[in-house]
């Protein structure tokens, strides 16, 4: 994907190292558009690397979810009623010369038969659930983090609310999402932590007001800030984590959360699928 911003001019694309650490790469021509992005929206953007021999000189990478959020930030953000404008007043009048010269070419595609009498229609990426097996239906769906080292990662909600000390990231799924989508978004929300599936818990958990499905989930890149909805959280050992889910005051929530850690400490131990 092309994308001509005022920030500058990026190649988005997903490489094969891409696909297993569930990130993307971003491409430029120029080093300091790399560097724009990650200063206003795009943090966790891998230090930029460099090489002559490729056609995009200079490249860095996020995690998916951060950069379609970065992208979404910079169309929010847009104020302008002339793009070219904008460009001349942030960039320079070179570079939005250039981009002219972009709009002027692609300004023949306007009116031309040629171009028009073919729709594309886009072929919907499968879902993860292909490999994870069915996907039990629930009133919600969140994730259970464990890192390199073999920790799991707990939220405590803010003033406790629901009688919950020590939990996991979950929630209600929104419109046009998948499972898989509505987990991570809320794994990211809740927790700071963009993250990468490794597996489903095919068990439908109850809880005290609703039924949740678990993803297994590994961090990727650096978190952020989580929502006002999370107080705190922490990366503990399994034997910390019983310690501290067990502080819940409900019990049916504090029974739901153990066999959720279970499962997922199972789930680990067979690989992770």
């Amino acid at each position: 994907m092309w994308l001509i911003t005022p920030v500058g001019f990026f190649s988005v694309v997903q490489k094969p190292a891409d696909v297993a650490a569930g990130t993307l790469t971003v491409r430029s021509r120029v080093r300091s558009d790399l560097d724009s992005l990650r200063a206003m929206v795009l943090p966790n953007l891998t230090p930029t690397k460099e090489s002559s021999s490729t056609d995009y000189r200079f490249r860095a990478q996020a995690p998916k979810a951060s950069v379609a959020a970065a992208f979404a930030k910079l169309a929010e953000s847009i104020d302008y009623s002339n793009f070219k404008d904008v460009v001349a007043q942030r960039q320079g009048k070179e570079r939005a010369h250039l981009y002219h010269g972009v709009w002027d070419v692609l300004y023949a595609m306007q009116g031309d038969p040629k171009l028009e009498k073919s729709v594309v229609r886009q072929t919907v990426p499968k879902s993860t659930q292909s490999r994870l097996g069915p996907i039990p239906k629930a009133d919600a769906y969140g994730g259970v983090l464990i890192d390199k080292a073999g920790r799991v990662l707990l939220r405590e909600p803010t003033n406790h609310f629901g009688g919950y000390v020590w939990t996991f990231a979950k929630g209600r799924i929104d419109k046009d999402e998948t499972p898989e989508q509505a987990a991570l978004r809320e794994v990211r929300e809740e927790t700071g932590h963009d993250a990468q599936i490794r597996g489903l818990i095919p068990t439908v958990f109850g809880g005290t007001t609703s039924s949740t499905v678990y993803f297994l989930m590994r961090p990727v890149g650096e978190p952020g800030a989580a929502s006002d909805e999370t107080a705190r959280i922490v990366w503990v050992s399994f034997e910390d984590a019983i310690k501290l889910i067990g502080l819940t005051k409900t019990p049916k929530g504090r029974e739901r959360d153990l066999a959720v850690l279970q499962a997922a400490i199972d789930l680990t131990k067979a690989g992770g699928r």
